[in-house]
């Protein structure tokens, strides 16, 4: 049985609402029913309130305030759900439950691909690479979105491994999720017949580059490619992504997930944040 114990008021930004808690809470239960052994005793409203405030304030394990449980508790759970996939699962459930909320089917046709490099830690030194064309040493955050800007599928990968080729393991996993999916929007760096008669050879879907205006000088908004550059943005709001902290790239992945989650929750209960510039 999932906790169900409610607060009055929020301690910190990134807890759950009431009815964020309730939204999540039958996803949950419908993700990893409880129905044997010894009632639960951890409250899992508290668990994700921890895990959520480490995602948003990029702080350690050990770090977490004390009025959650034991960050040994949380890190136990963490680690669960990211093993058997759990936050992936919540943010599709979620994704869904916003689409059809914006009168939109729950599963998009169009989808957008692109790739964000970002610099590694100590701790992240497994699987990491040099992006020569960014300077970078880390990995690379290979993500699809749908039209919306909601995060579908990331995959997290050594920064050295090009685009073009990663996409493969990225579209594959986008198919393992959905079949809906009609036509990809993505930049030059997935240029190509091979890429191209591979996607539609595979999955009966279009890849298509949208390329700068030729003649334009400076910056200027491309159709499609700006949807997946502002979730980046979104996500970064979320410190723990300022770097990539994790020792494996499946908790990687799982930062971002979460990210989306939280993101998500509060769209679905018109709870989001007002950031106001500081001049």
């Amino acid at each position: 049985m999932i906790s169900d114990n409610s607060q009055s008021a929020e301690r910190y930004p990134s807890d759950l609402s009431d009815d964020e808690w309730e939204i999540l809470r039958l996803i949950l239960e419908e993700i990893e029913p409880y129905t044997t052994g010894r009632p639960r005793t951890s409250d899992l409203r508290e668990i994700m309130n921890a895990i959520f405030y480490l995602n948003k304030t990029g702080c350690t394990w050990r770090h977490l305030p004390k009025d959650f449980p034991s960050y040994h508790l949380v890190n136990y759970y963490y680690n669960k759900w990211t093993d058997n996939c759990t936050f992936e699962k919540i943010n599709t459930a979620l994704r869904r439950r916003l689409r059809k909320k914006k009168d939109r089917m729950p599963d998009p046709t169009g989808v957008i691909i692109d790739s964000q490099s970002v610099k590694g830690s100590p701790e992240s030194s497994i699987d990491s690479g040099f992006d020569g064309g960014k300077l970078i040493k880390g990995r690379k955050r290979h993500i699809i979105v749908d039209t919306m800007g909601y995060l579908l599928v990331v995959l997290v990968h050594a920064a050295n491994i090009f685009d073009g080729k990663a996409a493969r393991q990225v579209i594959t996993n986008l198919f393992l999720l959905l079949h809906t999916v009609k036509i990809i929007w993505a930049d030059g760096a997935y240029s190509g017949d091979e890429l191209f008669d591979w996607v539609l050879s595979k999955f009966n879907c279009t890849l298509e580059v949208v390329n700068k205006k030729k003649g334009v000088k400076g910056f200027h908004v491309l159709p499609r490619r700006w949807v997946v550059e502002r979730t980046f943005a979104w996500l970064g709001r979320s410190r723990r992504l300022s770097k990539d902290y994790e020792r494996k790239p499946t908790s990687s992945e799982a930062q971002v997930y979460l990210a989306s989650g939280r993101l998500l929750l509060r769209h679905i209960c018109n709870n989001q944040i007002t950031y106001e510039p500081n001049f």
